[in-house]
């Protein structure tokens, strides 16, 4: 059984590569004074665990005009969690909740916070499905994923927190005001884009399917947030237009 790749090591492989390079968000490995530097950099921090998934042990935090330290997200177990502290030594339990009983959680990152939101401020990011096709590597798929409620102030975009799927072209004209020509060019730097970090990811860790997630800065820029290396498809599925679906599946057959 093959396991995922960790969010860290995904990140030292893309920011090795000249093609991928400037287009993830700024990560460090998590520690308290890394975490300290970063808020003040940048503000809106994100810190997710390295290997979990599911929009498990992940949390954004940000220092408020008190000078406290907000954290919003959700446990390693899943929980929806909302609290300020004053102390950053209190996160410790946060992050690793079994401690107490001598057992750690494992490595956490920290990333810069990327503004991916749509005209309305609410989070959103794009996946797109690439498929290897008897040594080439295609796109299958992409759609788009809108962070709804609870999201909208975690900025936590995930399928498993009710995130509101769609079609990319909906995503980009509806909530993003393009233009034709704005929306195939976006489409277009998505999908070089994915297949610049199929080929990267097929050298180093081969698979057949890759599912890439990308988020878009104010100027349109695309920006990798993550590389699933089992990805599903059953959020294609959930697509009013499930022709997506049934490409991916046609894709499957003809890769055998």
């Amino acid at each position: 059984m093959r396991f995922a790749m960790s969010k860290w090591d995904q990140h030292v492989l893309l920011t090795q590569n000249p093609l991928t390079a400037d287009k993830v968000p700024k990560t460090v490995l998590y520690s308290k004074q890394n975490l300290i530097n970063f808020i003040k950099k940048y503000g809106n921090v994100f810190v997710k665990h390295d290997t979990s998934g599911q929009g498990r042990a992940i949390f954004k935090i940000y220092k408020n005009k008190n000078g406290d330290y907000c954290i919003n997200g959700y446990t390693i177990q899943g929980k929806s969690l909302k609290r300020c502290i004053a102390n950053l030594n209190e996160l410790h339990s946060v992050l690793h909740p079994f401690a107490k009983f001598k057992r750690e959680s494992g490595r956490y990152i920290i990333q810069e916070e990327i503004q991916s939101t749509t005209l309305n401020n609410e989070p959103f990011c794009i996946r797109v499905h690439v498929q290897n096709i008897k040594g080439q590597w295609i796109v299958g798929g992409m759609f788009g994923k809108i962070g709804k409620n609870i999201a909208a102030r975690n900025g936590i975009v995930n399928s498993y927190r009710d995130a509101q799927v769609m079609t990319v072209d909906e995503l980009l004209i509806d909530y993003w005001n393009m233009d034709e020509d704005g929306k195939n060019q976006t489409i277009d730097r998505l999908q070089q884009d994915a297949l610049s970090v199929a080929n990267l990811f097929a050298s180093i860790y081969p698979r057949r399917e890759y599912g890439i997630d990308f988020g878009l800065t104010k100027n349109g820029k695309p920006m990798i947030f993550e590389v699933n290396t089992t990805p599903g498809i059953d959020t294609f599925a959930g697509i009013a237009d499930n022709s997506i679906w049934k490409q991916i599946v046609e894709n499957r057959k003809r890769a055998k």
